[in-house]
């Protein structure tokens, strides 16, 4: 496998999306989110931006699984609304999709879960006729992040997005000026793996079907350490997954296209999750020797 290159000197502009642009549009919508700090996938005011002053929606990273080929990262779980999220209620209520409604955030406390959007229908008497659950899922950024490159590119100096970082590491007093933020693929599994199941298990429970939105990458990820079995009836997960493709509107905003609909049932999910191939043992003694001190 060859060597998988750092984002740092001669790198390209690590922000990919902004404000649910390209980074580089310069089109009047995409001016205009700006200006407004508006998220195009929302409809509304970027959420990130409000609780931290960041509004970037994807980075551009080669992953290990990547074979040194950079990719497009959506970091921000609203990359997935908008088309995503119609795809999931267009597929399970069919011609009535245009009269659902969608609460977000549904917070339970017994159990103590949550829910980033559910689906219903609702009758004339009030009552709720049909529902779906729905997540969705991005992946994280580890490392130092893209920061410094953000504070560039709101300060209209893109080009000069190095320059911020050397200045970064200058303040912080970093012995060395690099750039090593990463995406997290190893959360997706950690985290998005558990929480399937356990929020799978709530939902089958009590009859409720449940829809994981999210980037397929991440998902070819997720899907080699969980050796599901895909089901064409009787299932109780399905996951949606979306991906860039390369193609730009002229306003600049990148295509994000529907790749997959893959359905498993809950136990299947489970048995892929606690299942152990025959390498895991030597990865896990090896992991623990190097922790140890005990490798050569």
């Amino acid at each position: 496998m060859p060597k998988i290159p750092k984002p740092g000197k001669g790198r390209p502009f690590p922000i990919v999306e902004a404000f649910g642009y390209a980074s580089d549009a310069e089109s009047r919508e995409s001016r205009e989110a700006r200006e407004k700090r508006f998220c195009r996938f929302m409809g509304g005011p970027c959420e990130k931006y409000i609780q931290y002053r960041f509004g970037y929606c994807s980075v551009t990273y080669a992953a290990a699984d990547d074979e040194g080929v950079r990719r497009t990262y959506a970091v921000c779980d609203h990359r997935l609304d908008g088309d995503p999220i119609q795809a999931v209620l267009d597929d399970h209520f069919g011609r009535s999709a245009s009269k659902v409604r969608l609460v977000s955030e549904v917070v339970l406390t017994n159990p103590r879960t949550s829910f980033d959007y559910v689906a219903i229908t609702v009758g004339a008497g009030g009552e709720i006729t049909d529902v779906a659950a729905i997540e969705t899922q991005s992946i994280d950024i580890r490392g130092g992040g893209v920061g410094p490159a953000w504070k560039a590119w709101m300060e209209g100096k893109p080009g000069k997005w190095r320059e911020y970082f050397t200045a970064d590491a200058t303040a912080k007093s970093r012995r060395q000026d690099i750039v090593a933020y990463g995406v997290n693929m190893a959360n997706i599994y950690k985290r998005l793996g558990l929480q399937v199941a356990v929020k799978g298990n709530y939902l089958k429970g009590i009859g409720v079907p449940f829809y994981i939105v999210m980037q397929h990458r991440p998902f070819e990820y997720l899907r080699r350490r969980i050796r599901f079995t895909e089901r064409a009836d009787s299932w109780d997960i399905t996951f949606v997954t979306f991906d860039y493709t390369g193609a730009r509107q002229p306003d600049g905003v990148l295509e994000f296209k529907r790749v997959s609909v893959v359905r498993t049932s809950l136990a299947s999910y489970v048995e892929g999750l606690t299942a152990a191939s025959p390498g895991d043992r030597s990865y896990f003694l090896e992991r623990v020797k190097s922790k140890a001190g005990l490798t050569n």
